[in-house]
């Protein structure tokens, strides 16, 4: 008899209103699975800043705090009142809980300890190597025998987590929005005329490695002077990166900072080539799949979790990290070439529409059942 599975939980330490790839994977996962029939709520620490239009679905339990991890910041949940949890999960009964990067500590470690639900487990994260993991391996092995399924993104973040520990692990990608990224967005007015719009989008941290791009511009620009490079996002090394601009004279180049998740997917629609020139630690690459789905030729350095999903000369090009060389004649290519920009959108436009956030969801949802039907079989021999 098929098991039967109704209330789902998905906890996060990373949620609305804070911004980033593993919210928006949470955020659209909790979108269809309630379009699927299935009572879900979120479970994530407390934030500062305007509560998101889906509070209603958020349980929120301890206070977030941030730190570095991966060359990025990050969030642990500090949770003060243990006996919250227990309330929670008494009150909700949850068939499958689905913790986004369990090991984060402390909400996870505490909701898998007091947890009788099947768990299952993504993993985002991509890495050579985890200072945390490898000194914390004997903490997190109970904590890892505790989860039921485990899941990663993208080979990369399987690759990397299993580095630490042993197991099966499933390979679900992260989907995209193709309805609020599409080619028929309108274009944003002031940048809508005859130049050529390279786009970069994310936070200006070096890991990002937007100098590299900003030093392929300095390279293109002379030959080409209808180029425009527009940078959205904000971060620690702005100002560097304003500087460099004005060092070197470049013109066209618009440092449009944060823009709000309705504004974006304009961006998209406005550029002609999207270049994300990241150094490390992408275990998939969304912002990829964001362009592709507006049927724009994507441009990235070839670096794992990035390379999951570009395949070089077929759906986008793929360049040596950090050399600004083989960056510049790859946009030079594009920018010479219309007929390839239309065809490796096209073809990125196809790879976008494998990954809509229904058919991830339907993926994730057979996933819990196959692993619920397994423990309940498992349960049931030892009886």
């Amino acid at each position: 008899m098929k098991s039967i599975i109704r209330k789902i939980a998905i906890v996060t330490p990373y949620y609305y209103p804070l911004t980033g790839g593993v919210q928006e994977y949470v955020y659209h996962l909790k979108k269809e699975f309630k379009k699927m029939g299935f009572f879900t709520k979120v479970i994530t620490g407390a934030s500062k800043g305007i509560s998101p239009k889906d509070e209603d679905d958020v349980i929120r339990i301890g206070k977030n705090l941030p730190f570095l991890i991966n060359g990025s910041t990050g969030q642990i949940v500090l949770v003060a009142r243990r006996n919250k949890i227990k309330e929670i999960l008494n009150k909700y009964n949850f068939d499958i809980i689905h913790f986004q990067e369990p090991f984060v500590p402390f909400l996870s470690h505490s909701i898998i300890k007091n947890s009788n639900a099947i768990n299952i487990g993504t993993f985002h994260a991509n890495f050579d190597s985890n200072f945390f993991y490898r000194i914390s391996t004997n903490f997190l092995s109970p904590l890892w025998d505790k989860i039921h399924g485990k899941i990663a993104v993208s080979p990369s973040a399987r690759s990397s987590i299993t580095k630490y520990f042993r197991g099966e692990v499933e390979i679900i990608p992260n989907g995209v929005d193709i309805i609020r990224f599409t080619p028929k967005n309108p274009k944003i007015k002031k940048f809508d005329d005859n130049k050529l719009n390279i786009l970069f989008t994310g936070r200006i941290e070096k890991r990002k490695g937007l100098i590299y791009l900003l030093k392929a511009y300095a390279n293109l620009k002379p030959k080409y002077p209808d180029i425009r490079l527009i940078i959205v996002g904000k971060g620690p090394l702005l100002k560097q990166h304003q500087n460099f601009v004005k060092q070197n004279k470049l013109k066209d180049v618009f440092f449009e900072g944060y823009v709000s998740i309705k504004e974006l997917p304009f961006y998209y629609a406005t550029a002609d080539i999207y270049c994300s020139p990241a150094l490390f630690g992408e275990s998939f690459g969304i912002v990829l799949l964001e362009a592709m789905a507006n049927g724009i030729p994507v441009i990235a350095f070839n670096i794992s979790g990035y390379n999951d999903v570009v395949s070089n000369l077929e759906n986008g090009l793929l360049a040596i990290p950090k050399d600004v060389h083989d960056l510049t004649e790859k946009l030079e290519l594009l920018i010479r070439d219309p007929a390839l920009r239309q065809e490796l959108g096209k073809k990125g436009l196809i790879k976008a529409r494998n990954h809509t956030w229904e058919k991830i969801a339907k993926k994730n949802i057979a996933f819990y059942y196959k692993i619920h039907d397994l423990v309940m079989s498992k349960n049931k021999g030892l009886k």
